[in-house]
């Protein structure tokens, strides 16, 4: 009997479903034709990219590698373009080479009700991160407006400083409103405008740190840093934004009684700020994970609110900003959030002109 050779790279490279090989954290480092065409990506352009981001599980808990199974799971993948695609993807755990093979089907001619249900997963997460995003300017403004209403009723000055605050943080909410309409997408897509202007980065955290301690007087808040003094030239909007996100996350899993401690330092170079937590913490293997879309951590409470696309939305910012989002954690004893940026805008990397969001003088840094 003639032996037969089969080319086992030909037969995958015409293979009509996707394969995709991921490493242990979940980046590609093979993606065949049909791969790169359901997702909408020129040869090679795949590899590199974070698997669970581009194709979310319609359960909302996002991929597992150290756990992937064979059992087919549906899905939605998102392409370069902005549209998304139903697929349905099966996990084969890593082996001897420590990266995991996703088999990707395309759903969309068989299978039309997928659509309607990812579509509907897909605007859930959007309501969440929209609540997420303007739930900690909206108590602020309260409280302020409340404070100046007490203040007229007893026919007294309202203290100094509040209707100031009240109006920032207003401003604030309503670029918020504007923003969280397209950014998702527009990071997806690599389209996200920025509009750069130089500010004080000690000055600008610490109000945010002030305005989240009158949202939750209760919560223990600490700012550790100097008053002034580090300026920077970035987009104030998003890093009040990512700022929100870690602050607002910290919080939620650190619980009343724990500190929660907001760093700022500088150097020549870069700018950082920290968000100190002394919450539950994030298990060793899922923290390569944790910025990824819709994803929630196993040891996470399922009373707590949230889909899981603050952090995932945070990175996407500091990217754009050309900066980092890293995290280091331990369970049970809590977690670090590190920004760090630029101090100085890198010269021809995208810069916006300043546009006209309401009333607000867009030539100024908002605080």
């Amino acid at each position: 009997m003639q032996e037969t050779t089969i080319d086992w790279t030909e037969v995958i490279a015409r293979a009509p479903d996707g394969v995709v090989c991921a490493d242990e954290r979940g980046r590609i480092v093979y993606a065949n034709p049909a791969a790169e065409r359901l997702l909408g990506r020129s040869p090679g352009e795949l590899v590199g990219e974070s698997f669970p981001e581009l194709v979310a599980l319609s359960n909302g808990e996002g991929h597992r590698w150290d756990e992937a199974t064979v059992a087919p799971e549906r899905a939605i993948g998102h392409r370069k373009d902005g549209t998304n695609v139903p697929l349905e993807v099966s996990l084969v755990p890593p082996g001897g080479r420590a990266f995991a093979t996703a088999f990707v089907r395309d759903l969309s001619a068989s299978d039309r009700s997928v659509t309607t249900k990812l579509l509907s997963a897909e605007r859930e997460s959007f309501l969440s991160m929209a609540a997420h995003q303007l739930r900690a300017p909206i108590q602020p403004v309260l409280n302020s407006l409340r404070t100046i209403e007490r203040a007229l009723a007893i026919g007294t000055t309202p203290p100094e400083g509040t209707m100031a605050r009240a109006l920032r943080q207003t401003l604030r909410l309503g670029r918020l409103v504007d923003a969280i309409l397209s950014d998702a997408a527009a990071i997806e897509r690599g389209t996200l405008e920025v509009h750069v202007a130089p500010f004080d980065l000690a000055v600008f955290t610490r109000e945010v740190v002030e305005d989240f301690r009158l949202a939750a007087p209760s919560q223990r808040l600490e700012y550790h840093g100097p008053g002034d003094g580090v300026p920077v030239t970035s987009d104030p909007d998003r890093v009040h934004q990512i700022l929100i996100s870690l602050i607002d996350n910290a919080m939620k899993y650190s619980g009343r009684q724990r500190v929660v401690t907001v760093e700022v330092e500088g150097t020549e170079s870069r700018v950082r700020v920290r968000v100190i937590d002394q919450g539950i913490g994030i298990p060793a293997a899922e923290q390569a994970s944790v910025f990824g879309k819709f994803y929630r951590g196993s040891n996470v409470p399922t009373a707590a609110s949230g889909l899981g696309v603050g952090l995932y939305l945070a990175q996407g910012l500091a990217k754009r900003l050309h900066g980092s989002l890293t995290v280091a954690s331990e369970v049970g004893r809590g977690s670090a959030f590190s920004l760090v940026l630029p101090r100085h805008w890198p010269e021809g990397k995208g810069v916006a002109a300043p546009a006209q969001r309401g009333n607000r003088d867009e030539t100024r840094p908002p605080h």
